[in-house]
This record gives C-alpha cells, sequence and structure tokens, in this order.
C-alpha cells in the first residue's frame, strides 16, 4: 500500500493548514471563477491532484449540500447551501463595513465608481461598489470574481499569495480577452514584482478594451493581503500610468483601512510621498 502523505501542510508563519481543507477550498475557488459546472477530471488537472482523491471530496461535499451534481452530465457545481454561508459572511465581515465610508470618500473625490474586492486564494471576489455620479457611469457587479492575470484586482492579491500559487496561475492557459491582456508568464511575474514594490496595479483594456480599473492593496496583521479597495472608470479618465494625484486618494484610503486591520506596509509609502511634497490627506 502506498503511502499516504502526512496530510498537514507546513505553514511558514502560523497554524498548518489542513492538506484536505486546503484542496477543498482550492475546488471552491476554481468552481466559484468557471462559473459552469466542471467535471473531476476537468478539476483535477487543474488543482493537480490525483482524480481520485479530487472525486472522494467532491463526493463528500456533495453529501453535505455545498456542491450539487448534474444528474445528466455528472459535473459539479457550487451547491444552495453556499448561498446561506455567504449571506451571513456578508452581515458579518467586518472589512466591508470598515470600507463603505471610504468607498465613498474615494468616489466623491475621484468622480469615478469605488469597489472593494476581498482576497480569495490566489485572486478577488468584488463584494462592494458605490458608483460614480456621472449620468452614465461604469461600474462592476459584487460577486464577479476576476481573473487573477488581467485584473488589477487579482494581480495585487496574486503578487502576496505564496509562490506555488502564483505558479499555478502562470502554468494554466491565460486567455486573451483583448489586445492589452497580459498573457505571458514572464510579463507577468515582473509585474508582480512590481506591485508589492509599488503597492498599486491597474489594467488598462486588459478585460474590457476602454475600461481601466487602478486598485491598491489592503493588508492585515503581519501585512497578509485582506483585498483591494480602488476605482473603475473609462481609460480616457483612469490613465495609465496613474493620475498621481487620483492614486494618492485610493492609496491613502488603503493605507487608512491597512491601519485600521493592524497592517503597516503603507508606512514606508506614506514616507515617499511626504518626502515629495505630497502629503495625503487624512
Amino acid at each position: 500500500m502506498a503511502t499516504q502523505k502526512a496530510g498537514i501542510q507546513e505553514a511558514s508563519e502560523g497554524p498548518a493548514v489542513l492538506e484536505s481543507v486546503g484542496i477543498v477550498f482550492r475546488l471552491l475557488d476554481e468552481m466559484s471563477s468557471a462559473r459552469r459546472p466542471m467535471g473531476v477530471t476537468e478539476l483535477a488537472q487543474i488543482v493537480e491532484e490525483p482524480k481520485p482523491r479530487v472525486y472522494r471530496h467532491l463526493a463528500s461535499l456533495r453529501q453535505l449540500g455545498v456542491v450539487e451534481q448534474d444528474p445528466v452530465s455528472e459535473k459539479y457545481r457550487l451547491g444552495a447551501r453556499l448561498v446561506i454561508y455567504g449571506a451571513a459572511a456578508s452581515e458579518q465581515f467586518d472589512l466591508r463595513t470598515l470600507a463603505d465610508p471610504y468607498l465613498t470618500q474615494i468616489r466623491d473625490a475621484t468622480g469615478q465608481t469605488a469597489l472593494l474586492s476581498v482576497a480569495t486564494n490566489d485572486t478577488a471576489l468584488v463584494v462592494a461598489t458605490v458608483e460614480s455620479k456621472a449620468n452614465v457611469c461604469i461600474s462592476v457587479k459584487p460577486g464577479n470574481r476576476v481573473q487573477p492575470y488581467c485584473s488589477a484586482q487579482g494581480r495585487i492579491v496574486l503578487a502576496f499569495a505564496d509562490e506555488a500559487s502564483q505558479q499555478r496561475v502562470m502554468r494554466r492557459k491565460m486567455l486573451r480577452l483583448t489586445p492589452n491582456t497580459m498573457t505571458d508568464p514572464a510579463e507577468l511575474a515582473a509585474r508582480l514584482k512590481l506591485i508589492r514594490a509599488r503597492l498599486y496595479d491597474d489594467a488598462d483594456g486588459e478585460v474590457t478594451f476602454g475600461i481601466n480599473a487602478l486598485c491598491c492593496p489592503i493588508f492585515g496583521m503581519n501585512n497578509v493581503v485582506l483585498g483591494t479597495i480602488g476605482i473603475v472608470g473609462s481609460s480616457g479618465e483612469v490613465v495609465s500610468p496613474p493620475d498621481p494625484t487620483m492614486l494618492q486618494h485610493v492609496q491613502t484610503a488603503a493605507a487608512a483601512l491597512s491601519a485600521r486591520m493592524n497592517g503597516d506596509a503603507y508606512e514606508h509609502t506614506l514616507a515617499a510621498h511626504r518626502k515629495k511634497g505630497n502629503k495625503p490627506k487624512a
């Protein structure tokens, strides 16, 4: 009989993560991202786990009502039980409550739709928006799970994810959504390094041509990335490289939220602003 893995994945910091729990959440992340039923073989290839192991996890999740199986295609989709969990989490999630005034502040300062996303494994999930007051505004629906390789929110979360998660994204086929979509693994790796240094990202015309999003990370304790806050608008208004004043509004809000969540990664960035004589507003 082959020796089984220990079942515990060692973490560099904090408590260890049970291997089985990690696989379950990777499966749920992939089904959430795909927004369509998925088969055992496809999921096993994506999460890079043996097909029998993936089948056992899916079978257990189906018995618990967390996923459902189509009786004809035998493919799996997210189950109704997750809707209950999602509603409860939405009500209890402190970051969303804390971010509300900052979203309004960013919207009023920039004139653009402000959006909040939370980190989900190797990408981000939009959970709240405050729409622009313009007669015609560009927005993003809450519940949208963005692509990790070609969106500002997704790349920020990926930039601070573990190396294994980054490599999984880079090994996948990255679809070109527009002529501007970043699909080269080497280019993506370089961008992730840049994000870690400058603490922001934008994605001009990469998901939808003519639309850009400018976002900054929100850090928690030990500077773990909890999500992103930023703006979305036309490429003519949310320009790339970003307007310094517009970036300052977003980054100042991200720094304030991070401080409230016990993250201090922005201290050096804000100090650099002060040296240049562009002290951010409180």
